[in-house]
């Protein structure tokens, strides 16, 4: 089984990535991020049969949760 390069700098997460990247950061399973997405809770889309998300996009959400949070 191949083992995935765990990113401990937020510099070398690409800029566009793949639903499973993008779980692996948030600690979610790639199902959640595709149903969040088709709700429009989330900020993929689709290119083909893959999922994406842009690096910009996920830390956007990833601001908005929290503003979201601390109100």
């Amino acid at each position: 089984m191949r083992q995935s390069k765990v990113t401990t700098n937020w510099d070398d997460v690409p800029v566009v990535m793949d639903l499973p990247y993008a779980a692996r950061i948030l600690a979610l399973t790639p199902e959640t991020l595709i149903k969040r997405a088709k709700a429009g809770k989330f900020p993929a889309y689709k290119e083909g049969k893959v999922w994406r998300v842009r690096k910009e996009s996920l830390t956007a959400h990833l601001e908005k949760l929290e503003q979201g949070m601390s109100a």
